[in-house]
């Protein structure tokens, strides 16, 4: 049990309303997201690119989203992350898949939810998806995303003590520099998670870091361009944090980070981990 409190408490939010105590079961988004990040527009691509060119906007986009939203007729017909890059690339390894068109392996599940919903109820779906993302239509042609990032903005306003301490341990799976990097994506796939460590050493890699490296090898002649080193992966090192942090300055560290991820003496804490906690504390 996430904390091990013996009384169960929700956590407590301030509305940005009216300043008032709140919890995640009872306020929309309008109540715990300040207006500019609910109107952050979805970043778009349409279903004629390929490969090669989301790779390059999901790069470049990496510190606001992890998604981009396939848009045909100003209406979304399915996202792209690099989850689904990776996977098209486990099938077909080679630089050409880039050249592929995206249609190909988009997602097409996905939702599409209105301002005014109850966030506990996207927050708990979110949870049990993949890859955390839902579509916020503003009106019939206008639209704004809610990623796993913004469950950070929503965590920053947390008014609970609920300390770095109270974090789920959770087994990391672990790969060696020798390993190749389609070790390292079938680790990922395998632990249905986030980040895997390298062996002896407090550094991580993700999706997007694998899809970073893959996209720099796309134009290399390389038949096989996953069985190359996974030492050629450029592993991140979180930032250390005290067990006494609160969630709400975890959520702060983490909010303006590529790779959002902290890390204490025995844990590490990713969106992922904050959105566990608003799903099951919240």
């Amino acid at each position: 049990m996430l904390g091990g409190n013996p009384t169960k408490k929700s956590l407590v939010f301030q509305s940005l309303l009216n300043g008032e105590d709140i919890t995640l079961d009872v306020c929309s988004f309008e109540e715990v997201l300040p207006y500019s990040l609910l109107s952050i527009p979805i970043s778009t691509i349409t279903p004629h690119d390929n490969v090669w060119i989301a790779s390059s906007m999901l790069s470049r986009i990496a510190d606001v989203t992890n998604t981009l939203v396939v848009i045909e007729d100003e209406f979304p017909i399915g996202t792209i992350s690099a989850n689904e890059i990776i996977d098209g690339l486990q099938k077909r390894p080679t630089s050409e898949f880039f050249s592929e068109n995206i249609t190909k392996i988009m997602n097409a599940d996905f939702y599409i939810d209105s301002r005014t919903v109850n966030i506990k109820g996207i927050l708990d779906r979110m949870g049990k998806s993949q890859n955390p993302f839902s579509i916020i239509q503003n009106d019939k042609t206008s639209f704004s995303q809610f990623s796993i990032r913004q469950t950070l903005e929503i965590g920053a306003l947390c008014k609970t003590d609920f300390g770095a301490g109270s974090f789920e341990k959770r087994r990391i799976a672990s790969f060696k520099r020798d390993d190749t990097i389609k070790d390292v994506i079938e680790k990922l796939k395998k632990e249905q998670s986030e980040f895997v460590m390298l062996e002896d050493e407090f550094s991580f890699v993700n999706h997007e870091i694998i899809l970073e490296k893959l996209k720099e090898l796309s134009n290399t002649q390389n038949e096989n361009i996953v069985n190359l080193s996974a030492s050629t992966l450029k592993a991140i090192t979180p930032v250390l944090i005290s067990e006494k942090l609160s969630i709400s300055e975890i959520c702060k560290i983490m909010i303006n980070a590529k790779y959002p991820c902290v890390m204490t003496s025995d844990r590490l804490i990713t969106p992922r981990d904050v959105l566990d906690v608003l799903c099951k504390e919240g």
